[in-house]
């Protein structure tokens, strides 16, 4: 088996805490048991892993799963891997975004009203101030009903985060807002 990204969690997870038993170290590393079943015979298997019997039970509560030398040296070379395959995909989002808020202000939006989490709001408010658009999401609601609170020449678009059963043209019609103002971000 080729040490994965969720190889990395397992390992990062022994290491970070002490785990007595599968489903503890599934629900610590977000992991199916399953899938931590699997990863766990491998590790085990190369050695990055062993067990502990840390009471004299036949149960297998009674063991503990603890990192080897060797399985942390493996976790600091997944740690490399997992970190800049996760950079380079951070970079191509961040990338298709700023293009996509470029496309935005071409077309001479301003203002704009942000439907989605909050954490993807943040995010395209820095990549508004890092590309130096003038753009600015002057009105932001988690779910999109909330856009009735608000009159229509508070915005100039409506940028949607979420897929919303019937897209665009459901919104459209529930709120009697002009299709055209209404940009799906993806």
């Amino acid at each position: 088996m080729v040490l994965s990204d969720k190889a990395f969690e397992v390992l990062d997870t022994l290491e970070r805490q002490p785990i007595i038993n599968q489903r503890q170290l599934a629900q610590h590393a977000g992991i199916s048991l399953g899938q931590v079943n699997y990863i766990l015979k491998s590790l085990l298997g190369k050695g990055f892993v062993k067990m502990w019997n840390f009471r004299k039970s036949p149960r297998k509560i009674g063991y503990a799963y603890l990192l080897t030398p060797k399985g942390i040296q493996a976790k600091s070379r997944l740690a490399v891997r997992f970190i800049t395959s996760k950079l380079e995909e951070y970079d191509s989002l961040r990338n298709r975004l700023a293009e996509k808020l470029v496309s935005i202000e071409s077309r001479n939006a301003r203002r704009i009203a942000f439907v989605g989490p909050q954490i993807v709001k943040s995010f395209i408010e820095s990549i508004v101030t890092e590309q130096d658009l003038r753009l600015e999401v002057n009105v932001y609601f988690r779910d999109w009903r909330d856009l009735k609170e608000i009159r229509a020449g508070a915005y100039d678009l409506v940028l949607l985060f979420d897929d919303v059963p019937g897209g665009v043209n459901r919104i459209s019609e529930s709120l009697s807002i002009s299709r055209d103002k209404l940009v799906p971000l993806w």
